[in-house]
């Protein structure tokens, strides 16, 4: 193994999401991995080669330790400090100039080989460690900030189409946001698809599901509530399917209430008996959770690859999803699931009957494919394999 590089995975927070905290352990393994933010737990790796460069939350504690950082960084190299003083002088505010300086400077003194921001709104105020101080950048496309942001904020895609062409590569969880990502500058050799990966578990608790008996059909959603998720047209294809005669339960899992809207259309629909909530639980329990129903709803207006239709397929459970982003590169119709367009209830509930109306032979052959296909270009080590390859390539280009 050659020269170990030093990586920063950065996403604000220390610890971040499941699947950034699996990239770090991965990545680790063969380079060595900078995390810079803030600290919102206690967090302990065991891998000596990952180091945590904490952002302090109390004021008086940030000021001593980013007073010793910028000693630290006068002394090891004077240029560098005075161009990020320089960078920080063009926030008006006072406030805001201390802490730019005080995010910006920690990264600045231990100069990572490749910065990579996990979230692609924070573009603008990290392309300066590339810009002036040579720090080579990657940016995740993983959903809203690329699907909706930039659409319905102007600003957001003022920015982008500013600082895409510059930077040096783009990690896409499917092929659909590395398309949509080239409307705002980014060039087509920078974007490299990497999906993002299924923890094994996942893939050993597959199970034969059941079918529908006496038109009772239980189905479920998981995420946030959020207008790009769809759950309106979800409730009501549920009405439909009720107006039809069938005995249907639909449970929405993550939420801890139900938003106004969602409330009165449930009302509105005569839906209450029929709609339940369910808090956020961890990976492990939703995986028995979700036996109990006949299939996974995915009514989202827009998404990368949904992890929790992944997730449902690697466990086995049949998938009903939206044509939104890049659903379609694994839910295929007729082979892993049911397709629908966007915002379509009818199709929605035609889908739901077709699901419920498949042999017991043909659903688990369907089902066998989906997970097939989700361990096939899923898996961890592939993907983390794809990141090394492509940090490496970032640094030798």
């Amino acid at each position: 193994m050659g020269k170990r590089l030093k990586i920063a995975v950065f996403s604000g927070t220390i610890p971040s999401t499941t699947f950034i905290e699996h990239l770090i352990k991965g990545v680790s393994q063969t380079h060595k991995v900078l995390l810079f933010g803030v600290q919102t737990k206690p967090v302990a790796y065991e891998s000596e080669h990952i180091k945590v460069y904490d952002t302090p939350k109390s004021h008086v504690k940030n000021a001593v330790v980013s007073s010793y950082r910028l000693l630290q960084l006068v002394l090891k190299s004077p240029k560098d400090a005075v161009k990020l003083y320089r960078h920080t002088s063009q926030f008006k505010k006072r406030y805001e100039r201390w802490v730019w300086f005080t995010k910006v400077l920690p990264i600045i003194l231990h100069k990572p080989d490749v910065f990579h921001i996990q979230w692609a709104k924070d573009v603008a105020f990290y392309t300066v460690l590339q810009d002036a101080f040579g720090i080579p950048i990657v940016v995740s496309l993983r959903g809203a900030h690329i699907n909706y942001t930039p659409i319905v904020d102007l600003s957001t895609a003022i920015i982008y189409k500013q600082e895409f062409p510059k930077i040096k590569a783009f990690h896409a969880v499917s092929k659909a946001i590395g398309e949509e990502v080239k409307l705002y500058g980014a060039k087509a050799p920078s974007i490299h698809t990497i999906h993002s990966p299924i923890p094994p578990f996942f893939f050993d608790h597959y199970r034969a599901c059941e079918t529908v008996q006496d038109k009772t059909i239980r189905l479920v959603s998981v995420g946030r509530f959020h207008w790009v998720k769809g759950y309106e047209t979800a409730l009501d294809a549920v009405a439909l399917l009720k107006n039809k005669g069938y005995n249907i339960h639909y449970t929405i899992v993550g939420p801890d209430e139900f938003t106004e809207a969602l409330l009165f259309q449930c009302h509105q629909l005569n839906l209450v008996d029929n709609v339940a909530l369910v808090g956020a639980m961890p990976q492990t329990e939703l995986i028995s959770f979700l036996r109990q129903f006949h299939g996974m709803l995915l009514p989202s207006l827009k998404e990368g690859i949904a992890n929790v239709v992944l997730e449902a397929m690697a466990v086995g459970l049949p998938v009903v999803s939206t044509d939104c982003g890049g659903m379609a590169e694994v839910v295929i119709p007729n082979e892993t699931g049911w397709l629908v367009p966007v915002r379509d209830s009818e199709a929605m509930a035609d889908a739901v009957i077709a699901l419920s109306e498949t042999s017991e032979l043909e659903l688990h052959a369907i089902t066998k494919r989906a997970h097939e296909l989700v361990k096939r270009e899923f898996n961890a080590e592939d993907s983390i394999a794809q990141f090394v390859r492509l940090y490496e390539g970032v640094v030798g280009g």
